[in-house]
């Protein structure tokens, strides 16, 4: 039993001689769920163009794909439109058709 009881001791007296960490804990975490933000967070323009095919428009090209909104040629049954994407929320945000 006192042999026990000694080894627990020096057990303990040689974790508490033990250095200590002394340098703050870093925890380097970046989220991205794409809501908005700032500068560069956007979309590709080829995505912006494939968000433009999957809501029915055909034979998409890009127009411009600079600045904060995207904006493609795309054909809807047989009508020219002009279709515009918000680059940071990729989401269409305007649709005009084109009059020849």
């Amino acid at each position: 039993m006192i042999r026990m009881m000694m080894a627990a001791a020096g057990l303990s007296l040689g974790l508490m001689m033990m250095p200590v960490a002394t340098v703050p804990a870093q925890a380097g975490v970046d989220i991205d769920i794409n809501i908005g933000g700032g500068g560069k967070h956007r979309i590709s323009c080829r995505r912006g163009a494939r968000i433009v095919e999957d809501r029915g428009f055909r034979r998409v090209r890009a127009r411009n794909c600079s600045g904060r909104n995207y904006s493609y040629f795309g054909r809807r049954r047989g009508d020219g439109f002009i279709i515009v994407v918000d680059a940071r929320r990729a989401r269409i945000i305007d649709v005009r058709p084109i009059y020849y």
